[in-house]
């Protein structure tokens, strides 16, 4: 009963503490569509910081109601001056609040792709609105086959829309497997590594491709000690206990400002390069299942 209210209480704070923040950042994110170059740096630090609140007191939450123990290895890696791209192994809804935690103030607060088509959700045109998350139109392969200008076109909407992001460094953030490990779904992409899926390029080429600024890769490897992992277990504590990893590597040059669409050749570097940083990430994670005494993290 106590591990029952413990998840409803945690889920009201976290929902309270995102509301007030969405009606703080929003009437403020308005201003900065006016075109003034200093006047904009100055409104995106104002909702940076109130972002870093938020973060705050979602990490406080969770000391309070979960008594979180989390082993952090590389956090003097993690940087707030530099463009890079973040990726943490996907294994629980958890995973974000686990990063969120041990990140804030030492990162800039993560922005994500948002699909056009979620524009009239009040949650994702706040976000928008409040910190600048960028929106990336997504076509179908039958409509861009139709007319293939439409790809190009809403590359340079997209560009137009992450021009701000050139003003001051920015960390964007995303999942390079692509959706979160299950025992179905590892052994459907017959991944060479032990402990993750293949990396799928994706995603982060197209960020590359409309960000070419971004010189930074951050990976984060966590593992948890539970083997209960749902959002649920999340509220309730069960995930309180895990290993985080942080390592930084430097995009090469020849990877950034390129249409992998296609280019089978960038294509392959890239997925070199990748398989390269996920060859470290499988051994970590190989490490910290022997110190926790488990046999798989999915």
């Amino acid at each position: 009963m106590i591990r029952f209210f413990t998840g409803i209480f945690t889920f009201i704070l976290v929902l309270v503490n995102a509301l007030f923040v969405i009606f703080v950042v929003t009437p403020i994110g308005l201003l900065r569509f006016i075109p003034i170059k200093p006047f904009q740096i100055f409104i995106l630090r104002i909702n940076e910081k109130f972002g870093e609140l938020y973060l705050f007191f979602n990490s406080r939450l969770q000391d309070l109601m979960h008594k979180s123990k989390f082993e952090v290895h590389g956090q003097e890696k993690l940087k707030k001056d530099m463009w890079q791209f973040t990726t943490i192994n996907h294994l629980s809804w958890a995973d974000i609040f686990v990063y969120l935690y041990f990140c804030n103030y030492r990162q800039s607060v993560p922005r994500i792709f948002m699909k056009s088509q979620l524009w009239w959700l009040p949650i994702t045109w706040t976000a928008n609105l409040g910190l600048a998350m960028p929106f990336v139109v997504r076509r179908s392969k039958e409509a861009i086959k139709a007319n293939p200008k439409l790809a190009e076109t809403d590359k340079n909407a997209t560009r137009r829309a992450c021009k701000m992001y050139q003003i001051m460094p920015t960390n964007v953030g995303g999942f390079i497997e692509g959706t979160r490990i299950d025992k179905q779904k590892y052994l459907a992409s017959k991944s060479k590594f032990k402990n993750l899926m293949p990396p799928k390029i994706g995603g982060m080429g197209y960020t590359l491709e409309v960000m070419p600024y971004i010189d930074h890769l951050t990976d984060v490897t966590i593992v948890y000690k539970s083997d209960k992992r749902s959002f649920w277990n999340f509220l309730c504590g069960d995930l309180n206990e895990a290993s985080v990893t942080i390592n930084t590597y430097e995009i090469p040059k020849e990877l950034r400002g390129v249409d992998y669409a296609d280019n089978d050749e960038m294509r392959d570097k890239l997925k070199s390069f990748l398989e390269s940083v996920w060859e470290v990430k499988d051994e970590i994670i190989e490490n910290e299942k022997k110190k926790f005494g488990i046999e798989s993290v999915f």
